[in-house]
């Protein structure tokens, strides 16, 4: 799998979300902003990605932030709603003055993580 081209992911991303064929994917495509792919439309993507490509992005020894270099009050996606949920994020806005922010978050940042954590065996 070390040999996994971006054509390869991108063909699994165009098939995940149904991304019309007419449709350019580029490493700089971002998810929220270029494919409309939110909330817990993203998370989703995230699992089904490990899934297909038999990495783990995220556990306990790995939590999102350290994979994604995540700074503190950052997230790769929105929330969906926008009421207040039970997110994280949106607990810590009802007392902090500090709102969270959301990552430019790309297809290439998520295929570079799926390269590194293969090669680390993960």
């Amino acid at each position: 799998m070390d040999d996994l081209t971006f054509d390869e992911f991108a063909a699994f991303i165009r098939e995940y979300w149904s991304v019309a064929n007419r449709k350019r994917i580029t490493q700089e495509t971002q998810f929220e902003r270029d494919l409309g792919l939110t909330g817990d439309d993203g998370d989703d993507l995230l699992e089904a990605t490990e899934k297909r490509f038999d990495v783990t992005l995220c556990s306990e020894e790995t939590e999102v932030r350290e994979t994604f270099n995540l700074k503190t009050n950052e997230y790769l996606f929105h929330s969906e709603g926008g009421g207040l949920g039970m997110l994280p994020f949106e607990m810590t806005t009802l007392f902090s003055t500090t709102a969270p922010t959301i990552r430019e978050f790309t297809v290439g940042e998520l295929y570079e993580a799926v390269r590194r954590a293969k090669r680390a065996g993960r």
